[in-house]
């Protein structure tokens, strides 16, 4: 699994579960009470978490991409904006408030490493299944047209 795969991954998992979820499920009552933000009807907070999960869908669609050797340069451009802007807006608003703190924290190292990984593209869409897997240097992995097991 390409690095780049795996900070997609933990991008779509975390931001899941801590900001789409809560913003498409949460009552009105916790929403408001939480983001210090009055709805006469719970819609805004509604259409924010299904906004973040497109996000996510767009997302997800980098990892086969990384995981073919091609680096997904939209998806990383996407994610830049996205995410250095969630970091810039969440700590320059965040008032003290430890959430706020460490959301901002979050979405800048995500965004810290989608701009590592625009710097040396071809690092991270690089397979690192050899080392996960023990093989040596010299070998690859490659499928059998029989049974599509790998085969040294």
């Amino acid at each position: 699994m390409t690095w780049l795969s795996l900070l997609l991954i933990t991008k779509i998992g975390v931001t899941g579960v801590l900001v789409a979820a809560p913003f498409m499920l949460l009552p009105k009552s916790k929403l408001e009470q939480s983001t210090n933000i009055a709805t006469p009807t719970p819609v805004f907070f509604r259409l924010y978490g299904v906004a973040i999960a497109a996000l996510l869908v767009g997302y997800a669609f980098g990892i086969p991409a990384a995981e073919a050797g091609h680096f997904p340069w939209g998806v990383t451009y996407m994610g830049t904006v996205s995410n250095g802007g969630a970091a810039i807006l969440f700590l320059a608003y965040s008032k003290g408030r430890k959430q706020n703190r460490m959301l901002g924290t979050f979405f800048g190292l995500i965004a810290l490493g989608l701009i590592a990984a625009m710097i040396l593209p071809a690092s991270a869409v690089q397979c690192s299944a050899k080392s996960m897997v023990g093989l040596p240097p010299n070998k690859t992995l490659q499928a059998t047209p029989k049974n599509g097991a790998p085969e040294l």
